[in-house]
C-alpha cells in the first residue's frame, strides 16, 4: 500500500531519519489543510512501554492513506487536508508482527509468520528437536508469538474549517474539537491489543533429571483486526520457554492475540522435555476452562498444581511407556480447572 508518509525522529528498524519541522508530502492537495496536535492517552494502560507510535489516517474518498510515525509515547503534530478519515494507531517498533494493510481501514489486520517447527530453541544445553508429530490439534498452523502492542482505532474522523470531530470504534465519543492556538486536540485513547498468558507449574518432581524444556499453548488467534479488534476465527499454536523458580516450580510466560472470534478448539499446554538420558516426554494438559474464565482476558495466568515427572534413568529405558515414531512419548494429565 502507497502512503502519504511522515517520518518524525528515530525510527526502529536501525534507521535514523531526520527530524523535520514541516510536512513533506508525496502528493499536492487541492483541499485545505489543518494542523492537528495529536495526543496519546495512556490512562487505560499505565505500564505501557512503547518505543514509537504510528497513526494512519484513511481517507473516505479512496485516496492514498495518510501516515505518521513519531518516537516515544507522547505524539505530535500533523497537518492534514479537511476531510473524512478512518484512523488507527499502533506502536510501530514490533519485530515479530506483520501486517495486511491492502485492504484498507476495515481490513488492516496484524498477524505472525509460521515459527520453527522444533522444541528447545534457543536452549544452551540441548540442540532443537522436532515437534511431536501431533502437537498441534488438527489444522492449526505453528506460529510466532507476537509483540506486546498497544493502538486504537477511530471509525470516523472529519476535519473541517473550524471543528474536528470524531468517533472510537468501540463507541466512545462523538468528540467535538474547536480549533485553538490555530491547530486541532486529538486525544488518541490508547487501549492493550495483545495479551499476555503465563503458566505456572508447581510442586514439580525430578526436576534434576531434566536437560531442557519447552512449551506450547494451542487453541489461540492467529491475527487480528486493528479497526474492530476481532481476532480471527481459525486457531493457532504458540511457543514459549520454561523457567524453573526454586526447586520445585516452573513456569513460563508469553504474548498472544488471544481467543479467537469464534472459538472452537481447546487450548492445550504442552509441556516438552528432554531428559539427561535422553528421552523425550511432551505431557499434554487441557486448560482451556482456565483460559475461557479468566478474570482479564488481556492477562490470563494459568495455574497446575502438581507435577511428577519421569525419573532420567540409566540406559534411557521407556519401560510401560508407548514411543510414538517421532521418539516422542506423549502423556496426557487431567487437570482440575
Amino acid at each position: 500500500m502507497q502512503f502519504h508518509r511522515l517520518f518524525s525522529g528515530l525510527l526502529y528498524a536501525g534507521m535514523i531519519m531526520p527530524a523535520v519541522s514541516s510536512c513533506i508530502y508525496e502528493y499536492d492537495t487541492c483541499q485545505p489543510e489543518r494542523d492537528i496536535n495529536i495526543v496519546n492517552d495512556w490512562e487505560l494502560v499505565a505500564k505501557a512501554s512503547p518505543k514509537g507510535m504510528a497513526f494512519i489516517f484513511f481517507s473516505e474518498d479512496g485516496s492514498a492513506p495518510w501516515r505518521f510515525d513519531f518516537p516515544g509515547m507522547e505524539g505530535g503534530m500533523v497537518n492534514m487536508p479537511q476531510g473524512r478519515y478512518s484512523m488507527l494507531s499502533f506502536n510501530d517498533d514490533t519485530y515479530n508482527v506483520r501486517f495486511i494493510e491492502n485492504e484498507g481501514y476495515g481490513g488492516y489486520t496484524a498477524y505472525t509468520e509460521k515459527a520453527d517447527n522444533v522444541a528447545f530453541e534457543g536452549s544452551e544445553v540441548a540442540p532443537p528437536v522436532r515437534l511431536p508429530e501431533k502437537q498441534t490439534d488438527v489444522g492449526e498452523n505453528f506460529v510466532e508469538c507476537p509483540d506486546m502492542m498497544w493502538g486504537c482505532s477511530y471509525c470516523a474522523v472529519t476535519i473541517g474549517n473550524t471543528t474536528l470531530t470524531y468517533e472510537e470504534s468501540g463507541g466512545g465519543g462523538p468528540y467535538s474539537v474547536p480549533v485553538t492556538s490555530a491547530s486541532f486536540l486529538l486525544e488518541a485513547h490508547q487501549r492493550q491489543l495483545t495479551a499476555r498468558y503465563r503458566f505456572t507449574i508447581d510442586d514439580v518432581e525430578n526436576l534434576d533429571g531434566v536437560k531442557a524444556m519447552s512449551a506450547t499453548f494451542s487453541g489461540l488467534a492467529g491475527a487480528e483486526n486493528l479497526a474492530d479488534g476481532r481476532k480471527t476465527a481459525y486457531p493457532s499454536t504458540l511457543p514459549s520457554k520454561v523457567d524453573i523458580y526454586g526447586d520445585s516450580t516452573i513456569g513460563g510466560d508469553f504474548v498472544t492475540f488471544g481467543i479467537p472470534c469464534e472459538p472452537t478448539a481447546e487450548n492445550t499446554l504442552s509441556l516438552m522435555v528432554l531428559l539427561h538420558d535422553g528421552r523425550k516426554f511432551n505431557y499434554r494438559f487441557d486448560v482451556t476452562d482456565q483460559v475461557r474464565a479468566a478474570e482479564n482476558p488481556l492477562d490470563v495466568h494459568v495455574r497446575i498444581a502438581g507435577l511428577s515427572l519421569e525419573p532420567s534413568t540409566p540406559g534411557g529405558d521407556s519401560g510401560a511407556f508407548e514411543v510414538g515414531v517421532d521418539g516422542w512419548i506423549s502423556i496426557t494429565i487431567n487437570i482440575d480447572s
